[in-house]
């Protein structure tokens, strides 16, 4: 069985990639949502403001043509698009102020002349101001917006954002843990299986062998002995390694990755192939002595299927049918259409199958209890194949059954298979 130590770290490792992966990309996203909103913010600001520079040049240019910039500003002043913009005109380092405000009083700002461009300050007083500096001529203008709110707004923003990334790390963390557990519950179910399988098939595969070498060593304790006394011995033996071959086969079948996609389709005669396969049980019928019947309701005789697959679905039920029935029992393969299916059931009144052991009957050696009470040879391996390649060609097998009375395979197949 898998360890469980290996299933924790390999959880444990999982669930930290996905923390990794998805918290990397919330920062990620984060920062690309601050950058480009506090760009964007940056890019409204500044195009307003070029917009109050724009109709401030405009009117300079106008007062200048009429009076000469000193003289017009004195004698009309200038008309600001925001009053709430603060603007310091310099003509020849004489400082002009065109409107009072709260951040500066009669006071020129103290900030030192950087020359064109966009610049951001902070006041001792905790105000954020941008401002649009340009020189026109001899003068040069200095707008100053507060922007305070909107520097809150993203110092918010920043806060929100911080506080959705520890959120959804924390869903995040729980959804990786489920998830975790589902993706690797099937690879240790499958992984515990494997191992029941190779346990399994170890103990189904050292009987025949012990019994094998006990009858060799059997034979060489007594050497003078002649094939005629040990015959009883060398049969057995034979037996055992038919079976043990058998098995082998078995085993090799199930564990070939490409027999369930491997399915070579042709045009069938079920109702053919069916009776040619019960004739070679007839005479096994009649040694054990056990009735067979088959009965025919098919209109639609052809289909298109896998015609090995097939012959080897049906001596598996009808092998099963005969090993698990007694003398003067019955076993009934009857063939009908149902709607666009065909219905075969094999059916027999032997041991019969407990209900909760129908669920595990196509599971890999299972063997009923009453089956190995009664010594029953077999290696619980059939069944299993059968499962696979009704899977194989999708077809719907069921099972119904009472214990000790009878039992029931009933493999539902499509008439017309794409």
């Amino acid at each position: 069985m898998i360890n469980k130590e290996v299933i924790t770290k390999t959880q444990k490792r999982l669930i930290r990639i996905n923390m990794l992966v998805v918290s990397g990309f919330l920062i990620l996203l984060c920062m690309f949502t601050y950058v480009y909103f506090g760009y964007t913010n940056n890019n409204n600001i500044n195009k307003q403001m070029e917009n109050e520079l724009n109709s401030i040049i405009s009117q300079l240019e106008n007062l200048d043509s009429r009076y000469g910039l000193m003289l017009g500003l004195k004698a009309e002043g200038i008309k600001l698009q925001n009053p709430k913009d603060m603007v310091y005109m310099y003509i020849d380092n004489t400082l002009i102020k065109v409107n009072t405000n709260p951040y500066f009083g009669d006071n020129e700002p103290k900030f030192k002349n950087q020359g064109d461009g966009f610049y951001t300050y902070s006041t001792k007083e905790g105000y954020q101001l941008r401002e649009c500096n340009y020189t026109y001529k001899n003068c040069t203008i200095r707008i100053f917006r507060e922007i305070s709110s909107e520097i809150s707004s993203r110092r918010q923003l920043l806060l929100t954002m911080i506080k959705v990334v520890i959120i959804f790390c924390i869903l995040t963390y729980f959804i990786a843990i489920y998830l975790t557990r589902n993706a690797l519950k099937p690879i240790e179910v499958t992984w515990n299986n494997q191992a029941k399988f190779i346990q399994d098939a170890s103990h189904e595969l050292r009987t025949p062998i012990t019994i094998v070498s006990s009858k060799l060593e059997g034979l060489l304790k007594h050497p003078n002995n002649t094939i005629n006394d040990e015959v009883e011995g060398i049969a057995d033996a034979m037996n055992e390694t038919r079976r043990l071959k058998k098995m082998i086969n078995d085993l090799l079948t199930l564990t070939k990755e490409d027999y369930v996609d491997l399915v070579t389709k042709e045009e069938v005669d079920l109702e053919a192939l069916v009776k040619d396969i019960c004739d070679d049980f007839f005479d096994i019928a009649m040694i054990q002595n056990k009735t067979l019947k088959i009965s025919s309701q098919l209109k639609h005789k052809n289909i298109l299927s896998d015609k090995n697959k097939l012959r080897q679905l049906f001596v598996i039920f009808l092998d099963n049918a005969f090993k698990y029935t007694e003398e003067e029992d019955y076993i009934k393969v009857s063939l009908n259409e149902k709607g666009e299916k065909i219905i075969v059931k094999i059916e027999d009144n032997g041991l019969g199958i407990k209900k909760e052991e129908i669920p595990h009957l196509f599971d890999r050696f299972f063997r009923s209890e009453n089956v190995r009470n009664k010594d029953i040879d077999g290696s619980g391996i059939g069944l299993s194949i059968a499962k696979v390649i009704c899977d194989s060609l999708k077809y719907k097998l069921e099972v119904d059954s009472e214990y000790g009375k009878w039992t029931e395979f009933k493999i539902s197949i499509p008439i017309d298979v794409d």
